[in-house]
């Protein structure tokens, strides 16, 4: 997927979460419990259930060891070797819903313990809810899947009442007040909720993906697994990644392969099933706990090597922006005040998808300064500069959405002629989400005034038309409306290599 994020919606996303200190496998010096992390997930751990309880303990220092690894069945026993009491519960604070069963129900006196039996496969982040600022982490393993029936979408022609026209301060309420977001999800239905956000965007002056993620993981709580169907490709398809997430919290990952097989595969579209697979890498990382170096090997799990590109994308994404958000009680550890963290400590399979959104995170910690972003991306090692590029374009589309002047303005920070295409080209393609930006695309296509950068931008936008416009009389539409010179390339669409 290729997001649009607001330098404001950025910041306002940094905002929520102190930054840790970056780490690599094997761990470099100084670099912490993260770090170690890396290291040891290289190696696997066999568990096995052993007849003794586990034991967790709570002392002036917070919960040790702050990640237990146990199998499904493990008892662990939560010990209070502190002066004051306690009460170990699951996240989020203080509702405690991601797995509500894990709460001791009441406080804990110093001296005494609680224990819990680990009956469901997952990373279950928990917390002190007398004092939720220190907290843990109880890795499952075991039967990853928590329903082994086939998924079934279900019923699709669920009757919605048609959207009210709504008011500006109303539109703007729609990011602000979360009961009316899922009011409209339950009465109007995701597609129409995720319309009327995409419609409010511009005014609330916030990226509509992550409340489009909200109204996809209420539908799916609502509706269940037809929600996919149910689900709306604005906002970058945030409700698509959105319903997978809790797709993941309701199911794990137990089948994984066959429930894509059902989720995605009647998406004819390249484009739209990668969207499809990228949400199964949102949905990955929430369900991982936001343990990066975790949910990437589970994308190695798909058959297809681009299936598991589009996974890999989704976490890292998610590792950027839900990462930060709070999200469903989690937050990432793996981002720092390097620009170049976490690509700089993953296995060379995953550098170009982490790459390919790093620049998200790069405008936030240089500040909007985009030249600075752009030397950052030169910085990358030489086989993923491209997709760093590609990156910033995709970021610089989405604070330039009405002045493409603007875009190819700040793509002329790219430090080589190539570079600076693939920002334009990362720019146009965030242009043309669906078939609603044609306009905007072919306007910053014919603002280019080199012939390379023109050309190469008529070709993203044909090939991008091809995906989106559901007819063959739709897309040779499009054609007709491309530079009469470039339109041969139409005919070409199909072909390989790019001219």
């Amino acid at each position: 997927m290729q997001p649009r994020r607001s330098f404001a919606g950025a910041v306002l996303i940094a905002a929520l979460a102190a930054l840790l200190a970056a780490c690599s496998d094997p761990p470099p010096q100084g670099a912490g419990p993260v770090a170690e992390r890396a290291a040891r997930a290289a190696t696997a751990i066999d568990v096995g259930i052993v007849a003794d309880v586990r034991s967790v303990t709570y002392g002036p220092d917070g919960f040790a060891p702050q990640r237990l690894e146990v199998a499904v069945g493990q008892q662990v026993r939560f010990v209070n070797e502190s002066d004051r009491d306690f009460w170990p519960a699951s996240n989020i604070h203080p509702t405690h819903q991601i797995y509500p069963e894990l709460d001791a129900k009441a406080p804990v006196a110093p001296g005494q313990s609680w224990v819990f039996t680990f009956d469901r496969a997952g990373f279950w982040r928990y917390h002190n809810h007398l004092g939720p600022d220190r907290h843990g982490l109880v890795v499952v393993t075991g039967a990853e899947g928590f329903d082994a029936k086939p998924l079934v979408l279900g019923d699709t022609e669920i009757d919605f009442e048609g959207p009210p026209a709504l008011s500006l301060g109303d539109l703007v309420s729609l990011f602000k007040d979360e009961q009316m977001l899922f009011r409209f999800t339950e009465r109007y239905g995701p597609a129409h909720t995720v319309e009327l956000l995409a419609e409010a965007e511009g005014y609330a002056k916030v990226d509509c993906h992550q409340a489009a993620h909200e109204v996809g993981r209420k539908a799916y709580d609502l509706f269940g697994a037809v929600a996919f169907s149910l689900a709306s490709h604005k906002c970058h398809a945030g409700s698509y990644h959105g319903a997978t997430e809790a797709l993941f919290r309701d199911r794990g990952i137990g089948s994984l392969q066959d429930d894509i097989a059902v989720l995605c595969g009647n998406t004819q579209s390249p484009f739209f099933r990668h969207q499809c697979v990228h949400g199964v890498g949102h949905g990955l990382m929430s369900w991982s706990s936001y343990e990066l170096l975790d949910a990437l090997p589970m994308c190695d799990r798909l058959a297809a090597r681009k299936d598991q590109l589009s996974c890999y994308s989704g976490i890292f994404m998610e590792n950027v922006v839900g990462g930060l958000s709070g999200s469903m009680g989690h937050y990432t550890e793996y981002l720092s005040d390097d620009p170049h963290f976490p690509c700089n400590i993953v296995g060379e399979q995953y550098l170009s998808p982490c790459y390919f959104y790093q620049t998200s995170r790069m405008i936030v910690l240089f500040e909007g300064r985009y030249d600075q972003v752009a030397a950052a991306c030169a910085e990358a090692p030489s086989a993923v500069r491209t997709g760093c590029f590609l990156s910033y374009g995709r970021d610089v589309g989405g604070v330039t959405r009405e002045d493409p002047a603007r875009a190819i303005e700040l793509c002329g920070h790219a430090d080589d002629p190539g570079h600076r295409i693939s920002c334009l080209e990362g720019a146009v393609q965030d242009r043309f989400w669906d078939v609603s930006g044609a306009d905007a695309a072919l306007t910053m296509c014919g603002m280019l005034d080199e012939d390379g950068a023109r050309e190469r931008c008529n070709w993203i936008i044909i090939n991008r038309a091809f995906d989106l416009y559901p007819t063959p009389d739709g897309f040779r539409d499009f054609c007709l409306r491309i530079e009469e010179r470039y339109r041969p390339l139409c005919d070409k669409v199909n072909s390989s290599p790019v001219p």
